[in-house]
């Protein structure tokens, strides 16, 4: 029975490790239930009140709702460095994962052709 609790006391740590590694804004949010055939989920916000969400609807500040499917949202942030997308799994256990996706734009390479060196001029003697 104890090596039971053990083992749930450290799975529950993980959870909350692996929730409180995300946005700070999403510290707050408990995602509980999603429908993928309605595009609905249910979600209890910083405040403390469960809300039902659907795509467009904001679910914290400057996160909003892009794509509800079977057993994850799409979220999408708007951060200073342009928008990033947010993966929340919820898992048959009842444990949430949360994933951040970065576009990472390279900077574009200038090509540099070198300038053609004029034919030096001819010696007089």
């Amino acid at each position: 029975m104890k090596r039971i609790a053990r083992i749930s006391l450290a799975a529950a740590a993980l959870i909350s490790l692996s929730i409180a590694a995300g946005a700070a804004p999403l510290d707050k949010v408990q995602f509980i239930k999603v429908s993928a055939q309605e595009g609905k989920a249910v979600i209890r916000g910083a405040d403390g009140k469960m809300t039902v969400v659907k795509a467009g609807a904001s679910v914290a500040e400057n996160i909003t709702v892009k794509e509800i499917i079977p057993d994850r949202l799409i979220l999408d942030e708007k951060t200073s460095n342009g928008h990033e997308t947010i993966v929340v799994r919820l898992k048959n256990s009842g444990g949430v994962r949360i994933e951040r996706l970065r576009k990472h734009i390279e900077k574009p390479v200038s090509l540099a052709v070198p300038a053609p060196v004029p034919a030096p001029a001819p010696v007089k003697k």
